[in-house]
């Protein structure tokens, strides 16, 4: 009897296995904050970014990933170290420190700066801190930058470590503290760098910096706010006056937008930029224009165009809290493993913000869980995982806006005997799936080809001409179309429904432990493209690029260049022959200059290894 029992209990355990509705298992698409609802607003600007400080939501991004010249907006950097400097004693407000010649020349330059400093004079490091934050005085951001570090050059080196510490990196420059070009240095300047160089950062990157500026240090505020000041230098009187023109009191300020900091910056490579932050609905706001118009000193282009995307986020978005304890309708449960319950419900454990647009309920949110299954025991109001909402963007993140889950009851583990019947059934199910790969898998295959190669395909480890000897089609007419890519097979196939139409040579993802670095499965072509890419982390570029997965990074594009542009024939002569990329695929330049330029935003993309 106690056997017949135990084969009834181990039936129907299964049947509950399969027959109960789990979460499925996901995988967390990253959502690209480079462009993000750049369309709704006709942002006249190279760049642009508006995110919520607490959570990093990003609401709207134009070219944000861009790296620009940023001019004195970089002088937050040196903002951020002084007050750091500060908190850390190394510095005192009331510290008195005097110019060198370089400083003083450069303060004394009306094209520089509005706060003249004097040799032998010495100032105080708040005085220092307002000049550089109200005027965007040049020389004293040079000598708060020589008080931390004793001179310009070791000064730069640490804003540069300070961005590695914040993840920014990619293309960054940084040469001065101040944001003027790397000659006006002096003695001090980079020789590695050209005279003309200046600081160059994304909008994103200038974002990252600023949140941790307003997070660490909220105090700066109470400076930045500030309309007119006076520099005073013992019977020498300088008025300022801030840059930022939103401030009450100036010519841009708006009651409507009425912003309390932060930065302006100028050059002529730069055009004018301008990052604010402003409170809306309880929430900080942090905005930045770049590149905007700058005809003469009294363009007021920065602040119009922060006044558009202000009003596209105040007209557009609201505000709205979730809840500790709220269940989204579309993850509402998760599998249990090794659980006397075989799923459990997941809840928002902490209360949280998220800006939607106007018409958007929360029952309407696109929400995945970060987990397709949890391990009990689990105790209630502890983290068992994340709900990601998706399309919301978050600042330097590869992922979407993410929210904490919980378990309103505490999860038991089921008896032993359940326990091992589950591992034993798990390994006999993984046991059986590696069967049939090793009976299915490519390996086994001679011809990893999905397609017979067409009599005019051109010799494999071809890269200056096109893969066949005919026209390429063109895309916007072909009737179902597709793209399949074989990456074990090294070919690309434009597909007509069940036809190959055009077959390209391609190379893929290395393979390591016979996985590719090229994900398989099924993608779509995204909107971001472009003539030639190069990245400084892997030390090499390609030409002719268009994304087929999380915005950026897996795209089809060109055999690899060098840092001098040439194309590295050693990586090229692999084209059609063996893999080799970092996981995106490349192609020809001619075919890829011709898939970049023509492939409609959408199509679908399917990549497997045969």
């Amino acid at each position: 009897m106690r056997k017949n029992k135990g084969k009834s209990f181990l039936i129907i355990s299964l049947l509950v296995c399969i027959l109960i509705f789990w979460i499925k298992p996901v995988t967390v698409k990253a959502s690209s904050i480079s462009n993000y609802d750049q369309e709704q607003v006709d942002l006249q600007a190279k760049s642009a970014i508006a995110i919520d400080l607490k959570s990093g939501q990003v609401l709207y991004a134009k070219n944000a990933d861009k790296k620009l010249p940023v001019a004195s907006m970089s002088k937050l950097i040196t903002i951020y170290l002084t007050l750091d400097a500060i908190n850390n004693k190394k510095l005192s407000w009331n510290q008195k420190v005097k110019p060198t010649k370089q400083i003083v020349k450069i303060s004394n330059n009306s094209e520089y700066s509005g706060v003249p400093l004097k040799l032998n004079h010495a100032y105080t490091i708040k005085q220092l801190y307002e000049a550089t934050l109200i005027q965007s005085a040049n020389g004293p951001a040079m000598l708060l930058g020589q008080a931390i570090s004793g001179s310009q050059q070791s000064f730069v080196k640490k804003m540069r470590n300070q961005l590695a510490s914040w993840n920014i990196g990619g293309a960054v420059q940084l040469v001065t503290a101040s944001g003027l070009p790397n000659y006006t240095l002096g003695q001090e300047r980079f020789r590695n760098k050209s005279k003309d160089a200046e600081n160059t950062l994304s909008a994103s990157d200038m974002a990252i910096i600023i949140s941790h500026l307003l997070k660490k240090y909220p105090q700066v505020l109470n400076t930045t706010k500030v309309a007119k000041s006076s520099f005073v230098d013992g019977k020498t009187i300088t008025p300022m006056q801030n840059w930022n023109w939103m401030l009450k009191g100036l010519s841009q300020y708006d009651p409507n937008y009425p912003v309390d900091g932060l930065k302006t910056g100028t050059t002529d490579a730069a055009g004018a930029c301008f990052a604010s932050t402003i409170k809306k609905n309880g929430r900080r706001l942090v905005t930045v224009v770049m590149g905007a118009q700058h005809t003469s000193g009294n363009d007021p282009s920065r602040f119009i165009q922060t006044k558009k995307l202000l009003k596209y986020i105040f007209d557009n978005y609201s505000s709205k809290k979730i809840k500790q304890g709220f269940s989204f309708a579309s993850a509402r449960r998760v599998k249990v493993i090794n659980g006397k319950e075989k799923s459990a419900s997941v809840y928002v454990k902490e209360s949280t913000v998220v800006w939607l647009p106007k018409k958007q309920q929360l029952s309407d949110l696109k929400v995945k869980f970060s987990k397709n299954k949890i391990h009990a025991p689990q105790i209630s109001g502890k983290t068992v995982g994340k709900f990601y909402l998706i399309n919301k963007p978050v600042l330097n993140s590869n992922k979407d806006f993410a929210i904490k889950a919980t378990v309103h009851q505490d999860i038991k583990q089921a008896n032993l005997l359940v326990r091992i019947w589950n591992r034993l059934f798990n390994q006999q199910q993984n046991s059986s799936e590696k069967e049939n790969y090793s009976i299915a898998t490519p390996q086994k295959r001679k011809n990893f080809q999905p397609y017979q190669d067409p009599k005019d395909l051109v010799k494999a480890g071809t890269w200056d001409k096109k893969s066949e000897n005919k026209e390429h089609p063109n895309l916007t007419k072909v009737k179902g179309l597709w793209i399949r890519v074989s990456l074990k097979g090294n070919r690309t196939y434009i597909m007509s429904d069940k036809k190959p139409i055009y077959t390209m040579l391609s190379t893929g993802g290395s393979y390591h432990k016979n996985k590719s670095n090229t994900p398989t499965g099924t993608y779509y072509i995204q909107h971001e493209r472009g003539n030639n890419f190069y990245n400084y982390k892997l030390n090499e570029g390609a030409e002719y690029y268009v994304s087929w997965k999380d915005h950026g990074i897996y795209l089809f594009h060109s055999v690899p260049t060098k840092p001098d542009g040439t194309v590295s024939e050693k990586e090229a002569k692999k084209l059609g022959k063996s893999p080799g990329s970092h996981g995106c695929i490349r192609l020809s330049i001619p075919d890829s200059k011709w898939l970049a330029t023509t492939v409609p935003v959408g199509t679908k993309v399917v990549i497997k290894n045969n």
